[in-house]
């Protein structure tokens, strides 16, 4: 049985990596800012896979003394904690950088690179301390160096975010801690599915066209990062669901060209 803890996992991926590590009899710690959609998370939960297996703990990964108390928390219900996932992050509007409100960039700034380091350093502290446990971050748009119109910001923030978790697993080769990166492609949540429908239509259209071949459900693509965590026993791993072969084919492909994913969210 392991001991999970996973940033922002109140809905979305989050959510979705913990009901798999739950499925197969992990433990997990939920954490989310939002102490009401937590708590609707860590109920949910409960009632499936029992309230001995779930907690909860609120934190805003921009705070390094509330990560620690994320730590302590996880430590005190569980006595260790094998595996965390910073996986807390959030998206900017999607528009050119001139025009976006300036408001918008420090929060995304802040919670997709600080809470990735807040978040390794408390949990690296840990599990030196113990003897044991892997740490990974999620990438995402800009981690593999691409680039859209509407993602500077955000895109900037995961490219630091591989930046930093490899020179993180030169820096911890000779510790007893493993660090690694999980690629979960893109995937149909509520963030991308507000900013879809904040886009330009021109961009709209465009954009609905290779999401419908390239995107994936929240259901589809957890298991696999779970599956893909679990056997893991080396430092430096990528877990990818969305590799640049696995686009290419879908790109070739018949089924994935005709299919309409989008239409059953609405969009």
């Amino acid at each position: 049985m392991k001991n999970v803890v996973i940033t922002g996992s109140s809905q979305g991926i989050g959510f979705g990596l913990a009901n798999e590590f739950l499925k197969r009899s992990c433990r997990v710690m939920l954490s989310a800012r939002s102490e009401k959609r937590l708590e609707q998370a860590r109920s949910r939960l409960a009632a499936t896979y029992g309230a001995d297996m779930v907690a909860a703990c609120p934190c805003d990964v921009t705070e390094y003394r509330k990560v620690m108390a994320l730590w302590d928390a996880a430590l005190a219900a569980f006595q260790k904690v094998d595996i965390w996932i910073n996986n807390a992050g959030i998206m900017n509007t999607t528009l050119k950088y001139w025009e976006l409100d300036p408001a918008e960039i420090a929060p995304v700034v802040t919670t997709n690179i600080l809470g990735v380091m807040y978040g390794s350093r408390v949990a690296l502290q840990g599990m030196i301390a113990q003897g044991s446990g892997q740490i990974y971050n999620l990438e995402g748009m800009g981690s593999n160096d691409s680039m859209r119109p509407g993602f500077t910001v955000y895109g900037t923030t995961k490219r630091a975010v591989r930046y930093f978790t490899e020179s993180l697993v030169e820096e911890t080769r000779d510790l007893p801690v493993q660090i690694g990166t999980l690629g979960p492609g893109i995937v149909v949540t509520d963030f991308l599915i507000e900013n879809m429908k904040k886009m330009p239509p021109d961009e709209y259209e465009q954009v609905r066209i290779v999401y419908n071949i390239l995107a994936d459900k929240v259901e589809t693509v957890t298991p696999f990062l779970v599956d893909g965590i679990l056997a893991n026993t080396k430092t430096g791993a990528k877990i990818d669901w969305l590799t640049d072969e696995k686009a290419a084919e879908r790109f070739n492909s018949e089924e994935y060209a005709s299919r309409d994913l989008l239409k059953e969210f609405g969009l």
